[in-house]
Protein backbone atom coordinates (compact mmCIF):
# COMPACT_ATOMS: atom_id res chain seq x y z
CA UNK A 1 0.00 0.00 0.00
CA UNK A 2 2.44 2.83 -1.11
CA UNK A 3 0.04 5.12 -2.29
CA UNK A 4 -2.59 7.07 -0.31
CA UNK A 5 -5.30 9.03 -1.92
CA UNK A 6 -6.85 12.01 0.74
CA UNK A 7 -9.99 12.81 0.18
CA UNK A 8 -12.60 15.66 0.85
CA UNK A 9 -15.87 16.39 -0.44
CA UNK A 10 -18.58 19.20 -0.13
CA UNK A 11 -22.39 18.10 -0.28
CA UNK A 12 -25.84 20.06 -0.67
CA UNK A 13 -28.63 18.06 0.60
CA UNK A 14 -31.39 17.31 -1.79
CA UNK A 15 -34.14 15.40 -1.29
CA UNK A 16 -35.57 12.67 -4.05
CA UNK A 17 -38.60 10.40 -3.96
CA UNK A 18 -38.15 6.40 -4.14
CA UNK A 19 -40.03 3.61 -5.72
CA UNK A 20 -42.08 3.73 -2.74
CA UNK A 21 -43.01 7.36 -3.00
CA UNK A 22 -40.90 7.96 0.24
CA UNK A 23 -39.08 11.16 0.55
CA UNK A 24 -35.53 10.82 1.34
CA UNK A 25 -32.51 13.17 1.58
CA UNK A 26 -29.27 12.96 -0.72
CA UNK A 27 -25.91 14.74 -0.08
CA UNK A 28 -25.27 15.33 -4.11
CA UNK A 29 -21.37 16.61 -4.49
CA UNK A 30 -20.72 19.82 -5.11
CA UNK A 31 -16.85 19.97 -5.10
CA UNK A 32 -14.52 16.60 -4.67
CA UNK A 33 -10.70 16.88 -3.69
CA UNK A 34 -8.37 14.87 -3.48
CA UNK A 35 -4.27 13.92 -3.35
CA UNK A 36 -1.99 11.03 -3.94
CA UNK A 37 0.23 10.69 -1.13
CA UNK A 38 3.23 8.14 -0.35
CA UNK A 39 2.69 6.68 2.43
CA UNK A 40 5.97 6.46 4.20
CA UNK A 41 6.93 9.40 3.48
CA UNK A 42 3.37 12.00 3.60
CA UNK A 43 5.26 12.98 0.02
CA UNK A 44 2.27 15.05 -2.27
CA UNK A 45 2.38 13.08 -5.53
CA UNK A 46 -0.90 14.28 -7.66
CA UNK A 47 -4.05 16.31 -7.10
CA UNK A 48 -7.75 16.41 -8.34
CA UNK A 49 -10.07 19.28 -8.01
CA UNK A 50 -13.54 19.80 -9.29
CA UNK A 51 -16.61 21.67 -8.76
CA UNK A 52 -20.30 19.35 -10.00
CA UNK A 53 -22.60 20.85 -11.65
CA UNK A 54 -25.65 19.57 -9.58
CA UNK A 55 -28.29 17.75 -11.22
CA UNK A 56 -30.61 16.26 -8.81
CA UNK A 57 -31.73 19.96 -7.30
CA UNK A 58 -30.70 23.32 -8.60
CA UNK A 59 -31.40 25.27 -5.50
CA UNK A 60 -28.42 25.46 -2.96
CA UNK A 61 -29.74 25.04 0.55
CA UNK A 62 -29.00 28.01 2.41
CA UNK A 63 -27.37 26.19 5.43
CA UNK A 64 -24.73 24.99 2.52
CA UNK A 65 -23.83 28.45 1.50
CA UNK A 66 -23.23 29.24 5.61
CA UNK A 67 -21.31 26.43 6.01
CA UNK A 68 -18.93 26.48 3.01
CA UNK A 69 -16.48 29.86 2.72
CA UNK A 70 -18.32 31.14 -0.59
CA UNK A 71 -20.75 34.16 -1.42
CA UNK A 72 -23.57 32.98 -3.33
CA UNK A 73 -22.84 34.70 -6.29
CA UNK A 74 -19.81 33.39 -6.13
CA UNK A 75 -20.58 29.58 -5.90
CA UNK A 76 -23.14 30.05 -8.64
CA UNK A 77 -20.84 30.80 -10.50
CA UNK A 78 -18.37 27.76 -9.93
CA UNK A 79 -20.84 25.40 -10.46
CA UNK A 80 -22.64 26.83 -13.33
CA UNK A 81 -19.41 26.04 -15.62
CA UNK A 82 -18.45 23.00 -13.61
CA UNK A 83 -19.24 19.24 -14.82
CA UNK A 84 -21.59 16.78 -13.79
CA UNK A 85 -21.16 13.70 -11.70
CA UNK A 86 -21.87 11.58 -14.94
CA UNK A 87 -18.68 12.90 -16.15
CA UNK A 88 -16.61 13.48 -13.40
CA UNK A 89 -17.54 10.76 -11.67
CA UNK A 90 -16.08 8.17 -14.38
CA UNK A 91 -12.80 10.82 -14.58
CA UNK A 92 -12.21 10.74 -10.87
CA UNK A 93 -12.27 6.59 -10.63
CA UNK A 94 -9.69 6.48 -13.53
CA UNK A 95 -7.64 8.88 -11.10
CA UNK A 96 -8.10 7.19 -8.68
CA UNK A 97 -6.55 3.86 -10.54
CA UNK A 98 -7.25 0.40 -9.63
CA UNK A 99 -8.25 -0.36 -5.81
CA UNK A 100 -7.83 2.72 -4.17
CA UNK A 101 -7.24 3.60 -0.68
CA UNK A 102 -8.78 6.51 0.72
CA UNK A 103 -7.90 8.37 3.86
CA UNK A 104 -10.64 11.10 5.04
CA UNK A 105 -10.74 13.20 8.38
CA UNK A 106 -14.37 11.41 9.73
CA UNK A 107 -15.94 8.59 8.15
CA UNK A 108 -18.92 9.65 5.72
CA UNK A 109 -16.86 11.12 2.78
CA UNK A 110 -16.35 7.81 0.50
CA UNK A 111 -19.70 6.37 2.02
CA UNK A 112 -21.39 10.21 -0.26
CA UNK A 113 -19.34 9.33 -2.82
CA UNK A 114 -20.35 5.52 -3.26
CA UNK A 115 -23.63 6.88 -3.09
CA UNK A 116 -23.62 9.27 -5.43
CA UNK A 117 -22.27 6.38 -8.09
CA UNK A 118 -25.71 4.78 -7.08
CA UNK A 119 -27.96 7.87 -7.80
CA UNK A 120 -26.61 8.65 -11.03
CA UNK A 121 -26.85 4.63 -11.91
CA UNK A 122 -22.81 4.63 -12.82
CA UNK A 123 -21.74 1.13 -12.51
CA UNK A 124 -18.01 0.09 -11.36
CA UNK A 125 -15.78 -2.85 -13.07
CA UNK A 126 -16.02 -6.39 -11.14
CA UNK A 127 -13.20 -6.40 -9.76
CA UNK A 128 -13.11 -2.58 -8.41
CA UNK A 129 -12.88 -2.44 -4.86
CA UNK A 130 -11.64 0.40 -2.23
CA UNK A 131 -10.65 0.77 1.46
CA UNK A 132 -10.62 3.73 3.11
CA UNK A 133 -8.89 4.89 6.65
CA UNK A 134 -10.41 7.36 9.31
CA UNK A 135 -7.87 9.87 9.98
CA UNK A 136 -10.08 11.57 12.57
CA UNK A 137 -10.14 8.36 14.87
CA UNK A 138 -6.14 7.60 13.76
CA UNK A 139 -5.47 11.57 15.36
CA UNK A 140 -7.77 10.56 18.35
CA UNK A 141 -6.02 7.46 19.55
CA UNK A 142 -2.50 8.64 19.24
CA UNK A 143 -2.66 12.41 19.71
CA UNK A 144 -5.29 13.41 21.00
CA UNK A 145 -6.18 10.43 23.67
CA UNK A 146 -10.12 11.34 23.96
CA UNK A 147 -12.43 9.04 22.00
CA UNK A 148 -15.35 10.38 23.85
CA UNK A 149 -15.51 13.70 21.49
CA UNK A 150 -14.67 14.45 17.11
CA UNK A 151 -12.62 17.16 17.26
CA UNK A 152 -12.75 19.34 14.53
CA UNK A 153 -9.96 19.03 11.52
CA UNK A 154 -9.57 22.76 12.15
CA UNK A 155 -9.29 22.03 16.05
CA UNK A 156 -6.21 19.38 15.09
CA UNK A 157 -4.66 22.12 12.56
CA UNK A 158 -4.59 24.23 15.63
CA UNK A 159 -3.14 21.95 18.39
CA UNK A 160 -0.57 20.84 16.26
CA UNK A 161 0.62 24.38 15.99
CA UNK A 162 0.07 24.67 12.31
CA UNK A 163 -0.79 27.88 10.15
CA UNK A 164 -4.10 28.34 9.42
CA UNK A 165 -3.85 30.33 6.00
CA UNK A 166 -6.57 28.55 4.37
CA UNK A 167 -10.47 28.90 4.92
CA UNK A 168 -11.91 25.47 6.44
CA UNK A 169 -15.06 23.62 4.77
CA UNK A 170 -13.48 23.90 1.20
CA UNK A 171 -12.93 20.61 -0.41
CA UNK A 172 -9.23 21.50 -1.30
CA UNK A 173 -8.30 23.21 1.56
CA UNK A 174 -9.47 20.82 4.12
CA UNK A 175 -7.81 17.83 2.12
CA UNK A 176 -4.14 19.97 2.36
CA UNK A 177 -4.52 20.64 5.84
CA UNK A 178 -5.68 16.81 6.39
CA UNK A 179 -2.36 15.80 4.42
CA UNK A 180 -0.56 18.00 6.64
CA UNK A 181 -2.16 16.68 9.53
CA UNK A 182 -0.70 13.00 8.26
CA UNK A 183 2.82 14.26 7.65
CA UNK A 184 3.13 15.75 11.01
CA UNK A 185 2.13 12.49 12.69
CA UNK A 186 4.49 10.94 10.31
CA UNK A 187 7.27 12.94 11.95
CA UNK A 188 5.97 12.43 15.65
CA UNK A 189 4.91 9.04 15.56
CA UNK A 190 8.05 6.95 14.15
CA UNK A 191 6.83 3.54 12.45
CA UNK A 192 2.98 5.09 12.01
CA UNK A 193 0.44 3.14 10.01
CA UNK A 194 -2.88 4.07 9.87
CA UNK A 195 -5.17 1.42 11.15
CA UNK A 196 -8.93 1.26 10.94
CA UNK A 197 -11.80 2.07 13.53
CA UNK A 198 -13.76 -0.39 15.11
CA UNK A 199 -17.15 -1.01 13.14
CA UNK A 200 -19.28 -0.38 16.17
CA UNK A 201 -17.93 3.00 16.85
CA UNK A 202 -19.21 3.89 12.88
CA UNK A 203 -20.58 7.15 13.16
CA UNK A 204 -23.99 7.33 12.11
CA UNK A 205 -24.74 9.97 8.85
CA UNK A 206 -27.15 12.60 10.51
CA UNK A 207 -30.12 13.92 8.44
CA UNK A 208 -28.23 17.38 8.50
CA UNK A 209 -25.73 18.91 10.47
CA UNK A 210 -23.98 22.26 10.90
CA UNK A 211 -21.02 23.22 13.24
CA UNK A 212 -21.72 26.11 15.30
CA UNK A 213 -18.69 28.09 16.02
CA UNK A 214 -16.93 29.16 19.35
CA UNK A 215 -18.06 30.22 22.69
CA UNK A 216 -17.20 31.03 26.12
CA UNK A 217 -19.27 28.05 27.81
CA UNK A 218 -20.14 25.10 26.88
CA UNK A 219 -23.79 25.02 26.06
CA UNK A 220 -24.01 28.94 24.79
CA UNK A 221 -24.27 27.49 21.42
CA UNK A 222 -27.90 26.40 22.39
CA UNK A 223 -28.73 29.76 21.64
CA UNK A 224 -28.21 29.38 18.31
CA UNK A 225 -31.46 29.62 15.71
CA UNK A 226 -30.83 26.59 13.86
CA UNK A 227 -30.79 24.71 17.50
CA UNK A 228 -33.29 26.39 19.46
CA UNK A 229 -35.80 26.52 16.56
CA UNK A 230 -35.25 23.13 14.51
CA UNK A 231 -36.76 22.35 11.27
CA UNK A 232 -37.18 19.10 9.49
CA UNK A 233 -34.19 18.75 7.17
CA UNK A 234 -36.75 16.95 5.10
CA UNK A 235 -39.53 19.10 4.46
CA UNK A 236 -38.83 22.49 5.99
CA UNK A 237 -41.48 22.24 8.87
CA UNK A 238 -40.43 23.63 12.25
CA UNK A 239 -40.17 20.62 14.34
CA UNK A 240 -42.30 20.38 17.96
CA UNK A 241 -40.04 19.24 20.47
CA UNK A 242 -39.70 17.97 24.40
CA UNK A 243 -37.20 18.51 26.65
CA UNK A 244 -33.24 18.57 26.53
CA UNK A 245 -30.92 15.62 27.70
CA UNK A 246 -27.74 15.69 27.91
CA UNK A 247 -26.86 12.13 27.32
CA UNK A 248 -23.24 12.50 27.64
CA UNK A 249 -21.03 14.82 29.21
CA UNK A 250 -20.62 16.42 25.83
CA UNK A 251 -23.78 15.59 24.17
CA UNK A 252 -27.32 16.94 24.86
CA UNK A 253 -29.97 15.52 22.86
CA UNK A 254 -33.85 16.96 21.85
CA UNK A 255 -36.41 14.45 20.83
CA UNK A 256 -38.59 16.36 17.76
CA UNK A 257 -41.78 15.53 16.07
CA UNK A 258 -42.73 16.27 12.21
CA UNK A 259 -45.82 16.39 11.46
CA UNK A 260 -44.63 14.47 8.16
CA UNK A 261 -41.68 12.51 8.43
CA UNK A 262 -42.57 11.69 12.58
CA UNK A 263 -39.62 11.29 14.88
CA UNK A 264 -36.79 13.05 14.99
CA UNK A 265 -33.56 13.82 17.15
CA UNK A 266 -31.54 16.59 17.38
CA UNK A 267 -28.21 16.44 19.01
CA UNK A 268 -25.63 19.04 20.38
CA UNK A 269 -22.12 17.71 21.21
CA UNK A 270 -19.92 20.29 22.72
CA UNK A 271 -15.85 20.11 22.16
CA UNK A 272 -13.81 22.00 24.48
CA UNK A 273 -11.11 24.45 22.15
CA UNK A 274 -8.70 25.82 24.61
CA UNK A 275 -10.39 28.74 27.29
CA UNK A 276 -13.41 27.91 24.82
CA UNK A 277 -16.28 25.64 23.88
CA UNK A 278 -16.94 24.74 19.66
CA UNK A 279 -20.93 23.05 19.20
CA UNK A 280 -21.90 21.36 16.46
CA UNK A 281 -25.81 20.74 15.94
CA UNK A 282 -26.62 17.33 13.71
CA UNK A 283 -30.60 16.15 12.95
CA UNK A 284 -30.97 12.40 12.69
CA UNK A 285 -34.02 9.83 11.40
CA UNK A 286 -32.51 6.61 12.62
CA UNK A 287 -30.40 7.43 15.53
CA UNK A 288 -29.47 4.43 17.03
CA UNK A 289 -27.34 4.46 20.02
CA UNK A 290 -28.21 7.99 20.22
CA UNK A 291 -31.61 7.08 20.52
CA UNK A 292 -31.03 4.66 23.18
CA UNK A 293 -28.92 6.75 25.17
CA UNK A 294 -31.91 9.47 24.92
CA UNK A 295 -34.34 6.98 26.32
CA UNK A 296 -32.07 5.72 29.12
CA UNK A 297 -31.58 8.66 30.70
CA UNK A 298 -35.31 9.61 30.29
CA UNK A 299 -36.00 6.39 32.49
CA UNK A 300 -33.67 7.32 34.94
CA UNK A 301 -35.31 10.47 35.39
CA UNK A 302 -38.79 9.08 35.39
CA UNK A 303 -37.67 6.69 38.14
CA UNK A 304 -36.16 9.50 40.07
CA UNK A 305 -39.53 11.52 39.79
CA UNK A 306 -41.51 8.69 41.05
CA UNK A 307 -39.31 7.94 43.79
CA UNK A 308 -39.45 11.25 44.74
CA UNK A 309 -43.43 11.93 44.73
CA UNK A 310 -43.46 8.62 46.55
CA UNK A 311 -41.49 10.23 49.33
CA UNK A 312 -43.51 13.42 49.28
CA UNK A 313 -46.29 11.47 49.39
CA UNK A 314 -45.27 9.54 52.64
CA UNK A 315 -44.54 12.64 54.27
CA UNK A 316 -48.03 13.41 53.68
CA UNK A 317 -49.97 10.79 54.48
CA UNK A 318 -51.68 10.13 51.11
CA UNK A 319 -49.82 7.40 49.98
CA UNK A 320 -51.14 3.70 50.12
CA UNK A 321 -49.33 0.46 48.83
Amino acid sequence: MPELIFLDLEWNTTFYRNKAGERLPFHELIEVAAMKVEQGTGVMLDSFHSYIHPKASRKIESRTYRLLPYGREELRELLADAPGFLDLGPAFLRWCGKDPVFVEWGNNDVEVLLKNFEFHRLSFDADWKCEYFDLQYVYQKLVDGDLGCQPSLEKAVTDLGMETDLDFHSAWNDTYYTVLVYQTMLDRFEGMSLFHKPPKQKGLLPLWELDLGTYDTRWACKNRREVCQPVCPLCGQSLSAGRWIRTTPTEQVLRCKCREHRRLYVTVTAQREGDRWSGKVAIYKDAGPIAERYRKICRKIQEKNRRKEKKELERSGAYTA
